[in-house]
């Protein structure tokens, strides 16, 4: 039922003595003259690159396009998702996937945006108010590629999707299966960007879009924008294309949070502990704080391209993708920490009760959560300011070359990747003379709802110095990488072609970060709240311009006072010699410092079949790769008892065997069952793999922190097995269902345990590999324009899916503790997408709803609730507006989290213990496309 032949590239030598070189990149899109690729006209299908090994009817899919254009005007918009749901039917994977409507048309600002469109998706913001956290049916393990060859950002295993603008964009696919000629490395799957090449369009193209996004939390317009130029030309030579791409996106941000400590028992100042009037046990929260991230990024992009066709069966392409990111932000910390400190003058309690959970004298007895409390005296609040100056930059570059025949098809690439990021960080803490009032309200709105009573934290006078905290880190990612493959076409029979390749690649990993060492101020800080050293008085070192005021919330009002950034950062070496300490940058913590070289060696072979069952076509793949992953890994060892760092020096070996088989039952030309089984693996991150420990010791308030990792931690292997059916009724349109199951062993989770070291408290993050575990579920989704519809009626169209996702794993409840069965991290169970689309007119509308169930974010150190902490989405309502106002030019209205939600983060089960509640901004934005 598909087409059996190959594009492929093959190297310069290659192309030289044509046919004589046998190392190849499989591809089964067909064999076509590479001098007459079709232009874009609106949507995009998958390049010819992408790294899914498929083969298409182009019998059917012509009898679809005149189908389409006799019932139906093919606008941008249909022309998109009729692509995407091409590439979904004719894939030997499972395949789901976002395209362009038109060069600059992809939806959303970024990459990681426009993924949580994509079925099965769930996306995430950080604390800088931006999508950074993407991930595939639950797990966020997968490998990225940029036009089928991976691509890496920072000490990373993939790419950062938010550094790349999605006007570069043409078509961004998740998959959600593998085959032998992916690349391994991702047990959730894989994601790969295509960017737009000159040979995609037929001729001259110059495009561009101009942007103007208001974010209502920052108050501010900032402006993003794309140009596109392409062209190709016939010569004597051959035939040549080049095209040059670039892309801003600037945006001033304020993202808020405010939190509670972990919960913990209810004490007097003396450490007794208080009961409800029915005699049980008391749960506090151990203090009350906000986070906000007030800043300003511009992320520029610039893309380029150059294709040279010398004759029907060779292409010779350049290309490179070059992105930047430019980030300063505050970071200005408010807190107070009066539980176990003061005795309560009142406290409330709920009726929501459960057994004591930390060891101790009160395990297993009665708890229940407070629901208010005033506490008055002696305690610590105060305020930080965290001035970040953050840059970093990916970089890849690409030459390779593509040879067919009538039966053989050749190809080959090298590519080079470039990565770096940078943090530079500056920290003041000021705390407020006492004595303090710290009034908490409850968790009204699943949030808590806190404040100082008569707002000291606004009056400058009552803020004195306390330490000076420096922090650098740099990390930096190369990778060299080579490929080589081929397909060789049989004439007849069972098997259709043979599909085969190499690849050797070197990826390095260094990370150094700075020392970890809060700095006194001159004098010291006296008797802390109630009698401060006055000549610490912040006014008194100082001018009154040090202090900026925060932005209140509904969780926090009134506001504080905080360092400004740009006086923290213009004035750090007056700060510095205030604070009697070393001009400059702190120097580098042994604990903190690795370098990592992995030398990864690769081959596949896979054959592609059709024959047919009971009269009905069948097709598919079967296939193993084989990957054999030298590690050298150079850090340092510390040994607690010591306190002393020695240099370690580590090599591993981790060859795997990585089979897939696959078949697509045509049931008819519109309905296909579809089944794919293949073993995949993920490495463990870099940074896990560290050995050392890096320590962040403990202030006033807080115990101190740290982190440790394992060199020895294995690859994450699964099983995986998949099977759909789907049905696409009409052009553009489908319905499908499908089912996948993960046996999952060594799946790497996070855990926070209490540990002493050097006589000091710390808790020490840490990972680890868990036992045997699964994940299952099932996927729906519907596509479909009502052209049946009358008049201005079939415009209208849906698209709705819907992923169901259970999971869990054997692992110690806490290291050391009892193995018991808990959820995967990151695992929402239900999850959702449902976009109402118009397109008539000249006029496009689409109004898309997200949602994510409530998810395991981490395992916390023990408590007296639990060691879960869990974060409920924020699901939000998005809307975007075009209209054309002639061929060449379009007007874009868009709006994000038309609703407000908010992203809540709790303690353990239910909503009785909130840890934060971060508010998401909404974003109104108003643009221009043009296409010459």
């Amino acid at each position: 039922m598909k087409r059996n032949t190959i594009t492929c590239t093959m190297s310069l030598l290659a192309v030289a003595i044509v046919s004589s070189l046998a190392t190849a990149h499989a591809d089964t899109t067909a064999a076509q003259p590479v001098s007459t690729s079709q232009p874009v006209t609106g949507a995009q299908t998958a390049d010819a690159s992408s790294p899914d090994n498929t083969k298409k009817d182009q019998k059917k899919k012509d009898q679809n396009v005149a189908a389409t254009l006799s019932t139906v005007v093919v606008t941008p918009l249909r022309s998109s998702l009729g692509s995407a749901a091409e590439v979904k039917q004719d894939s030997d994977n499972i395949v789901d996937s976002i395209v362009s409507e038109d060069i600059g048309k992809m939806p959303d600002n970024s990459v990681a945006d426009a993924l949580q469109r994509i079925t099965g998706v769930q996306v995430a913001q950080g604390f800088q108010g931006e999508t950074s956290s993407v991930v595939v049916r639950g797990l966020p393990n997968v490998v990225t590629t940029l036009n089928g060859r991976e691509i890496v950002s920072g000490v990373g295993r993939s790419y950062a999707f938010q550094n790349l603008p999605a006007t570069a964009v043409k078509s961004v696919q998740v998959y959600k299966t593998s085959d032998a000629s992916l690349p391994a490395g991702g047990i959730a799957g894989l994601v790969d960007m295509q960017l737009f090449r000159p040979f995609d369009f037929k001729g001259l193209e110059v495009a561009g879009t101009v942007t103007g996004i208001n974010s209502a939390n920052a108050g501010r317009t900032d402006g993003t924008g794309s140009f596109l130029v392409s062209d190709r030309w016939k010569t004597d030579a051959g035939e040549f294309g080049a095209l040059l791409n670039a892309s801003i996106i600037t945006q001033h941000y304020d993202y808020k949070a405010v939190w509670g400590d972990f919960p913990r028992l209810l004490t007097d100042a003396q450490g007794n502990a208080l009961r409800s009037p029915s005699g049980t046990l008391v749960e506090v929260p151990n203090g009350f704080g906000a986070d906000y991230n007030i800043g300003y990024r511009r992320r520029p992009e610039l893309n380029y391209a150059v294709q040279w066709a010398p004759n029907d069966h060779t292409e010779i392409y350049a290309e490179g993708l070059y992105d930047w990111d430019h980030d300063s932000y505050s970071q200005p910390f408010f807190f107070t920490f009066p539980t176990g400190v003061v005795t309560p003058s009142s406290y409330t309690v709920g009726n929501h009760c459960y057994p004591d959970q930390l060891a101790g004298q009160y395990y297993g007895q009665t708890i229940c959560d407070a629901t208010s409390a005033t506490w008055s005296g002696n305690s610590y609040a105060a305020t930080s300011t965290q001035a970040h100056a953050q840059h970093g930059h990916d970089i890849q570059n690409a030459i390779g070359a593509k040879w067919h025949n009538d039966v053989l098809s050749l190809s080959t690439e090298l590519s080079s990747t470039l990565s770096s990021f940078m943090d530079n960080t500056f920290i003041v803490d000021t705390f407020l003379k006492g004595p303090i009032t710290t009034v908490w309200n409850g968790t009204a709105g699943n949030r808590q709802n806190w404040s100082l009573l008569g707002s000291p934290q606004n009056d400058a006078s009552n803020y004195y110095l306390n330490g000076l905290f420096q922090n650098w880190s740099v990390q930096r990612g190369k990778e060299l990488s080579w490929r080589a493959d081929g397909v060789y076409t049989f004439d007849s029979g069972f098997f259709q072609n043979l599909q085969f390749g190499v690849r050797a690649d070197d990826h390095r990993a260094n990370y150094e970060g700075s020392v970890q060492v809060s700095i006194p101020p001159p004098g010291g800080t006296g008797a802390i709240a109630l009698d401060p050293n006055p000549a610490n008085q912040v006014l008194a070192r100082f001018p009154a311009n040090y202090f900026c005021a925060m932005p209140s919330s509904s969780a926090l009002p009134g506001g504080w006072l905080s360092g400004c950034y740009n006086y923290l950062n213009g004035n750090a070496n007056a700060i510095r010699a205030l604070y009697g300490t070393n001009q400059g940058l702190q120097p580098t913590d042994p604990g903190r410092f690795y370098n990592i070289d992995e030398k990864d060696f690769a081959g596949y072979l896979q054959t592609a079949y059709a024959t047919t069952v009971f009269g009905m076509p069948l097709d598919g793949l079967i296939g193993v790769r084989i990957e054999d992953i030298n590690r050298n890994l150079n850090a340092f060892s510390y040994n607690s008892a010591t306190n002393v760092y020695s240099p370690l020096a580590l090599s591993t070996s981790a060859p795997v065997y990585l089979p897939n088989v696959s078949a697509v039952l045509h049931i008819t030309d519109a309905l296909q069952a579809r089944f794919v089984a293949a073993k995949t693996v993920t490495y463990p991150n870099f940074g896990d793999l560290n050995p050392s420990m890096s320590l962040n010791p403990g202030t006033i308030n807080r115990a101190g922190n740290g982190s440790s990792g394992n060199a020895y931690l294995t690859p994450i292997k699964s099983n995986n097995y998949d099977m759909s059916l789907e049905w696409y009724f009409a052009p553009g349109s489908y319905a499908s269902a499908g089912a996948f199951y993960r046996n999952i062993k060594g799946y790497v989770q996070s855990y926070v345990t209490d540990e002493v070291i050097g006589g000091q408290p710390y808790q020490i993050s840490s990972p680890e590999s868990a036992g045997n575990g699964f994940l299952d579920g099932v996927e729906l989704a519907y596509q479909q324009f009502f052209d049946f519809l009358p008049g201005a009626w079939n415009g209208l169209g849906v698209q709705v899916n819907y992923t169901y996702i259970n999971g869990s794993t054997k692992s110690p409840q806490y290291l050391g503790g009892p193995m018991v069965t808990t959820p995967l991290q990151n695992v929402s169970k239900h999850n959702g997408n449902a976009v109402l689309m118009y397109e008539k007119y000249g006029w496009s509308l689409r109004l898309a709803y997200n949602y994510r169930s409530r998810f395991i974010d981490g395992f916390n150190a023990v408590n007296v609730a639990s060691v879960n902490d869990e974060i409920a989405p924020a699901n939000q309502v998005d809307l975007s507006v075009a209209y054309n106002l002639n061929d060449h030019s379009t007007v874009v209205l868009g709006m994000t989290n038309l609703l407000g939600a908010n992203l809540h983060q709790y303690w353990g089960d239910g909503t009785s213990r909130p840890r934060d509640i971060r508010y998401q901004d909404r974003t109104v934005n108003l643009g221009f496309r043009f296409k010459l």
